[in-house]
């Protein structure tokens, strides 16, 4: 993985509000249009005709909200406890050399845990202090393809990294079962806000990182698992 500087933060932020921004713009999009058809064929005070635009409305709040967070990424809440991208890259740098543990660097998904925080450096978006974890729970994919991660995983991540294994490699990995250093689970970790972390995690370093979280954060909930 390329050393993280403050242009890749953003960037990785950036793309993060990506997905977003592109669901608002359809949003807005199919309610625009079903707000001019309605106002061609019934006219612009009916009430199918309201009610569409007022869905409209909202919609191009949402568009303007998701492309202000696009367009002036320096301001976004991630980066409020370090003041800028470049304080943040160099903290994350830095959590790489005393880290308490972290993924050895073949793995697919790196994670770096220090005695204050965690972090997936591929995603900056999911720097989490310990102290702030309230509950941990470990999320059994069991191969779920990209429809399942996303329906019962809640987790675009989750289901967006399901698009890169191929229904033919699931069905393969299925009669061939993988050796636990490559297959991963999901661990789920929420905030005292009750706002979800998503990190995923090989099958051989789970027990590792349950007991580094449970040792610095005793305090949060450990939920049984849960298979997808």
């Amino acid at each position: 993985m390329e050393e993280l500087t403050g242009e890749i933060v953003l960037r990785q932020i950036r793309k993060s509000y990506t997905p977003a921004l592109i669901c608002t713009g359809c949003l807005f999009l199919c309610t625009g249009i079903c707000t001019a058809v309605c106002a061609l064929r019934y006219g612009f005070f009916t009430p199918a005709t309201i009610v569409c635009a007022a869905l409209a409305f909202a919609a191009l709040i949402l568009l303007l909200i998701s492309l202000f967070r696009w367009i002036f990424v320096t301001k976004s809440r991630v980066l409020q406890p370090f003041g800028n991208a470049i304080a943040m890259a160099g903290c994350i740098r830095a959590g790489g050399t005393f880290a308490i543990w972290q993924t050895p660097p073949y793995r697919k998904y790196p994670l770096i845990i220090t005695e204050e925080y965690l972090v997936c450096p591929a995603r900056v978006e999911s720097w989490l202090q310990l102290s702030e974890i309230s509950s941990a729970q470990r999320y059994v994919l069991n191969g779920a393809g990209f429809l399942r991660c996303l329906l019962k995983a809640h987790s675009l991540f989750a289901a967006r990294a399901a698009l890169s294994v191929t229904h033919k490699d699931r069905a393969y990995h299925k009669r061939h079962p993988l050796p636990d250093t490559e297959l991963f689970n999901l661990l789920v970790l929420r905030d005292q806000k009750k706002k979800r972390h998503n990190y995923f995690v090989a099958v051989a370093d789970f027990h590792d990182v349950l007991a580094f979280i449970r040792e610095y954060q005793p305090e949060a909930v450990f939920k049984p698992d849960k298979t997808i």
